[in-house]
């Protein structure tokens, strides 16, 4: 009888140590997986935490976590708040970090339409990135993703995707991590609202991504997005140049909101004054809204704007209305 018990044990023992091995196994072994901000709401149990952090990829299994809880007794334990948790952490660290409330996290809003240098400035000014190492690496995104860069991407360059939100970073965080986190943004927004709608356009994610880059460092009122874009596609319908002063502004040297006429002449892929079509890439990153205007703009056969001076625009459809209309805002 002795001896048996004794095997049970050993048994058990064995069992629970295996159980501990598997269940403490890391979603990635890697090593390199981006951070993500997960959200533990007041008064969420440990099954719906443990389905939270399934569903954000952070474990592999919403079963064998919450066991794994329950053995480490802190079932009762586990704080509310935003964890920067990654894929390549072992469950026990994870469960670690929410028992002790380790939470240390700043809040960064990226307004749309900021340009990298303008989020790698906010981001540097806010002490969480190194400006130049931030713009080295969001102007490569090989020196990020590698090889699995989760979208085509057809430059070099993130411009454009790094996706306007709030966002909670953590002191010491990695610049490749923010990327990856804001990238990681922009691809649950498209999956859920762009995609469906990019089935039935003729245009790739890429080239809505571009136009509505330009569409929203154009428009000051949220009700001219459809206006702008509309003018823009029956632009590109008819092969006529975008003449987009906002694609001008991006390779300017000087940071100012008037185009020159010197600037006209500026050799660039993104100058659209001289070179037909979209340029190479956004030029800043645009919100949904603006992508949603590209893909659903408004019913026009309109083919030029001119600024009344009031942050929103007067719409032309043939060129010597579009002259009329300047001498009457004073052009």
């Amino acid at each position: 009888m002795v001896r048996f018990l004794f095997f049970l044990m050993v048994l058990v023992c064995a069992a629970l140590a295996a159980f501990f091995v598997v269940s403490n196994r890391p979603l990635d072994s890697q090593g390199d997986a981006p951070g993500k901000v997960v959200r533990i709401e007041p008064g969420m149990g440990t099954r719906q935490i443990a389905q939270r952090l399934a569903q954000e990829e952070i474990i592999a299994s919403a079963s064998l976590f919450e066991l794994l809880v329950r053995l480490e007794g802190a079932q009762h334990e586990l704080q509310a708040g935003a964890y920067l948790l990654r894929a390549d952490m072992r469950p026990l660290e994870i469960i670690e970090q929410i028992r002790s409330g380790r939470v240390r996290l700043v809040p960064v809003v990226i307004p749309e339409g900021f340009e990298i240098k303008q989020i790698a400035a906010l981001l540097a000014e806010k002490g969480l990135a190194d400006r130049e190492r931030f713009m080295e690496l969001a102007f490569n995104a090989n020196l990020v993703f590698g090889e699995a860069l989760p979208f085509d991407l057809p430059i070099a360059s993130l411009e454009g995707y790094l996706f306007p939100d709030t966002y909670y970073f953590s002191e010491g965080q990695k610049e490749e991590e923010i990327i990856g986190q804001m990238v990681s943004r922009f691809l649950q927004v498209v999956e859920e609202e762009v995609l469906p709608l990019l089935e039935e356009s003729h245009l790739s994610l890429h080239e809505v991504v571009t136009l509505a880059s330009i569409v929203e460092r154009e428009i000051m009122v949220a009700e001219e997005r459809p206006l702008v874009a509309s003018v823009y596609l029956n632009r590109l319908a008819v092969d006529m140049p975008l003449q987009a002063d906002p694609t001008v502004r991006y390779v300017t040297e000087e940071d100012r909101p008037v185009v020159l006429y010197r600037d006209l002449e500026i050799d660039s892929p993104y100058n659209t004054y001289r070179y037909p079509g979209l340029p190479p890439g956004p030029i800043a990153s645009p919100g949904l809204a603006s992508m949603l205007a590209v893909l659903q703009p408004a019913d026009t056969d309109y083919y030029f704007f001119v600024s009344r001076r009031d942050g929103t625009h007067e719409f032309t459809r043939t060129y010597d209305e579009h002259l009329r209309a300047r001498r009457m805002y004073g052009y």
